[in-house]
This record gives structure tokens, sequence and C-alpha cells, in this order.
């Protein structure tokens, strides 16, 4: 990551990228911003970059990626206003300390993974908070990590300390926003999903959840009973010490990661301010209801 070394990255010369459709690919996207009266985005190279390099260079695609950020963020004011990574129930989440990116990727050119070992209190850290944070981390990653950008994120849950409490906070609706926003939301390709130490109390929640993903990305969700499956998507050595692997300390990393998040403060506050305004949107407008709409999502649970 930038100005340290909590993650190897790969390079930008392993995009094959070169200037000329650098400069062309940002030049195209300005213009066709400029007659976009309902986004108001960040435009210097770098930011828009990262919907580029996440599209593989489509210009179709990058907008699409760009108009669906941008509208997530007005869409959804409670996960994206007030984002102080000092608020108490932030605090409490980053003290625990497990829900980390892993400094080594799938490959050298590969999907970065993110780890999440739980072990909250639903009280004083509700799902919601831990929906935030998960999204403030993928900015920062956006923002920092190439391997993010250009080649995806590979999502490790362990259940194992995860409170059965938090079954009453997983309704459907909040599911839906949490794999609206990481599935369509951000500019990333999900490569993959794995929960290992379900539950069975966790079932029905998984089936809803899966329900929720599109195409291809629901047969990569993954779902184990136990530790002794971590290794089936993912190999032994690319999973945290604390589970047999060797990339990187939970508890080290969980550490460096609080610094990095608080270090974000004034970037979240500053970032609150882009998004879209609907009324301009030329066309009907988004709204909660057209992207985040439950009732279609579950058809397929319906019938399982």
């Amino acid at each position: 990551m930038s100005n340290n070394d909590v993650l190897n990255t790969c390079k930008e010369e392993d995009l094959n990228e070169d200037s000329i459709s650098i400069q062309n690919g940002l030049e195209m996207i300005r213009e066709w911003l400029r007659k976009q009266p309902h986004l108001n985005v960040r435009d210097d190279d770098e930011s828009l970059l990262i919907f580029l390099r996440s599209s593989k260079y489509s210009i179709q695609r990058t907008k699409e990626k760009l108009d669906n950020y941008y509208s997530m963020i007005t869409l959804l004011p409670e996960m994206f206003d007030d984002r102080d990574p000092f608020a108490s129930d932030i605090q409490t989440l980053l003290n625990v300390g497990t829900m980390v990116p892993l400094p080594n990727t799938l490959g050298k050119c590969g999907p970065r993974i993110i780890f999440y070992g739980c072990g909250y209190d639903p009280v004083l850290v509700p799902y919601t908070t831990i929906m935030k944070v998960c999204l403030m981390m993928y900015e920062i990653l956006m923002a920092e990590d190439l391997n993010t950008v250009a080649f995806g994120i590979y999502l490790l849950f362990d259940l194992k300390r995860f409170s059965l409490k938090y079954v009453l906070q997983l309704t459907p609706a909040i599911l839906t926003q949490h794999v609206y926003c990481t599935e369509t939301g951000y500019p990333l390709r999900l490569k993959g999903i794995q929960i290992d130490n379900c539950p069975p109390a966790m079932d029905v929640i998984i089936k809803i959840a899966n329900a929720c993903l599109k195409g291809k990305v629901s047969n990569r969700f993954h779902v184990y009973r136990e530790d002794s499956n971590l290794q089936k998507e993912i190999p032994l050595e690319m999973l945290p010490i604390e589970h047999g692997g060797k990339n990187g300390s939970i508890k080290e990393l969980g550490a460096i990661w609080k610094k990095k998040m608080e270090s974000y403060r004034e970037w979240f506050r500053e970032n609150a301010k882009y998004k879209t305004n609907e009324n301009l949107r030329p066309g009907p407008p988004k709204t909660s209801d057209s992207e985040l709409g439950v009732d279609g999502s579950f058809r397929k649970l319906a019938v399982d």
C-alpha cells in the first residue's frame, strides 16, 4: 500500500497499461461526466483510474460503475454519512481488530483476501457498524491497492466468534444492502466468498445472502462447518498465522489497520459530499426501491 509495506501489491507495469490508453480513457470519461448533471464525483486522475482499471478500460462499464458508486452513497445515507473512525462503535470494532486485508494475494496479480474474524458485541457494535467499517475498508483499498482495483477481492469469514445475537439484526433489507454495496455499488470484482465455522443457526441467513448474489458470484459462495475445511478454496499458506498459514498476523494487522482507518478521517468526511442528485438525473431517478427492492431477490429462495 502507499507509503508502507502492509500489503505486497502488483506493480503498475503488471497491468499492461500505456499512457495513451490511460489519457484517452480519462478524456472520454471526463467528457461524459460534463454531460451528467446529476453526478458530483471525485474527478482527479487517481480517482477516475480506479473505475477505469476495475472495468479493464471498458468506457461503458466505467460509466456504469461511476454511476452505481455515487448513487449508492445517495441511496444509503445511513452507511455513508457520519463515517468517523473515532466514533465509539467504530473504535470498539477497530479495537477488536479482526477485520483485516491480508498481505499476500491469491497470485502476484490476483485478488486481495479480506479476513473477517468477528468477535464483536452486538450491543456495542451493531451489524450496521460492521457494514459501515467494511465499506470504509473497501474505499481505502481502492485508493491504495492495485490488486484490489484491478483483480478484485476474495472475502473470507470465520464465524467461530460470531455472536448469534446478530441473527436478529440480519434482516433481509440489511442483507440486501450489504450485498448490493459489495457486488454492485463498489467498482470491485467479487472473486469469491468463503464462510467457515458456520453454525446451523445461520443457515437461513446464508440462503438469503446467497439469493441476493448475481450470476457466477453465487457459484463462488462456499460455506463450511469446521476449521478443517478452511483451505478447500484458499491454500493453507494464504491463511493468517493464527489459522496455521503464513499470511500475516491478525493481531498485528488489526493494530495497523486501526491507525490506517483513523488516518482517513478527513477523507471520509469530505467524501460524503460526492454523490448523485437524483432530481437532476436525465431519465427516471434511482430510488431505494428500484435499486434495493427485496421482493425479487428472494423469489429464488422461496422456491428452493
